[in-house]
């Protein structure tokens, strides 16, 4: 095995032999995709003065057989202690100033994963630039959990953090059985109650209107939320990735509309056989006896039935009261964020940290007041 550092041109001329890599690998196809994780590091790279570490990493017959997506960046620990982070393109680990990503990992060849894994932690550890590592929301279950398991997480200290559960739906082939499955109290509010809409339609934005589609959304945001959500970098990285996916028809932007008046916006992707939901916004002050998120969930769903989609993946997240998600009959996928922690300052002082949480599971609530927090809080 051989890994090569790619230049940030190569990055940008990859994206067939990054798709064809993805196709051999159980890398999540959205979150993964050459188009998501490019668009990431050209709108976020500057605000994060964040240098590319894209590691690639070949067999003895110079085929592809893994990628590593990385960045390296300054973070300012508690206290002050400034280090230098590897991570995961993607992810701006508890500092919320990038397109939020889930499903993080390598990319690596189903039929080369352990040796890809040893090669590429064998280069890691010889780069002595990183002080941690950090894969953002990544499964238990995956590369990047093999990397922790290997000789490079064995020489510092590894950390699990931050779980999220993300809620995927497997649809039958009827949307009836689909139907019939949810409980009472769904069934009522994704089904029954579209006999309450007046000339009920659901629209999907032309790639000339995804701009305008946002901006329904921002307006049901602003007044649910008091602040509008598609601005700034965030806007033009979602606006890039839209028109992308529009362009390649996997795009499914829609809106519900009563009449002439749009109730909800949706904005989902298909990739990988899955519609994924980035996005939903509705209108609060005038959905009085209905909901509209879960009646356009429930077009949403019941048109990936009929196309042949048999999974929808809410992604992580909850409402503003409950975990409504669970609603519509989904499993849990357990995301997690794996801190490799290399430098022996910072190892000392996350073991310590990670003994008081385990002392004080309760928090800064339930501890004496010189106990020492070496760590940021969430968010």
């Amino acid at each position: 095995m051989k890994v090569c550092q790619w230049s940030e041109q190569e990055f940008a001329r990859s994206a067939a032999p990054w798709q064809e890599l993805l196709d051999r690998s159980d890398a999540d196809p959205l979150f993964m995709s050459w188009q998501w994780q490019w668009l990431w590091w050209r709108h976020y790279a500057r605000v994060l003065d964040a240098k590319l570490n894209l590691l690639a990493i070949y067999n003895s017959g110079d085929r592809l057989v893994g990628l590593a997506p990385l960045c390296i960046r300054q973070v300012r620990h508690r206290g002050g202690v400034r280090a230098a982070r590897l991570e995961s393109l993607g992810s701006t680990w508890r500092h919320a100033v990038s397109a939020f990503s889930e499903y993080l990992d390598f990319i690596i060849d189903r039929d080369h994963v352990e040796a890809a894994v040893a090669a590429l932690g064998d280069a890691l550890q010889k780069d002595r630039r990183w002080d941690d590592l950090v894969i953002g929301y990544t499964r238990r279950g995956g590369a990047a959990a093999r990397l922790a398991d290997s000789a490079v997480g064995r020489a510092g200290h590894v950390r699990i953090a931050d779980p999220l559960q993300a809620h995927v739906a497997t649809i039958p082939e009827s949307f009836d059985d689909y139907v019939r499955a949810l409980d009472a109290a769904t069934r009522r509010k994704v089904w029954n109650h579209r006999k309450k809409l007046t000339r009920p339609a659901v629209k999907f934005a032309r790639i000339d209107e995804i701009d305008s589609y946002f901006d329904t959304i921002d307006s049901f945001h602003k007044s649910r939320w008091g602040a509008r959500l598609y601005e700034g970098a965030y806007r033009e990285f979602h606006l890039a990735f839209a028109t992308a996916m529009a362009r390649a028809n996997t795009l499914q932007l829609s809106r519900l509309m009563v009449g002439d008046i749009p109730l909800s916006v949706m904005y989902n992707v298909r990739l990988g056989g899955k519609e994924y939901n980035l996005q939903l916004g509705f209108d609060a002050a005038n959905s009085a006896g209905l909901s509209p998120g879960y009646l356009h969930f429930g077009y949403s769903l019941e048109r990936a039935c009929t196309d042949g989609v048999r999974q929808f993946d809410f992604l992580a997240g909850q409402g503003r009261a409950r975990q409504y998600k669970q609603d519509f009959r989904t499993r849990g996928e357990e995301l997690v964020c794996l801190q490799l922690i290399r430098s022996t300052p910072l190892s000392w002082a996350y073991r310590l940290y990670d003994r008081w949480k385990r002392a004080y599971p309760g928090g800064e609530r339930d501890a004496p007041a010189c106990a020492a927090v070496v760590e940021r809080p969430h968010g």
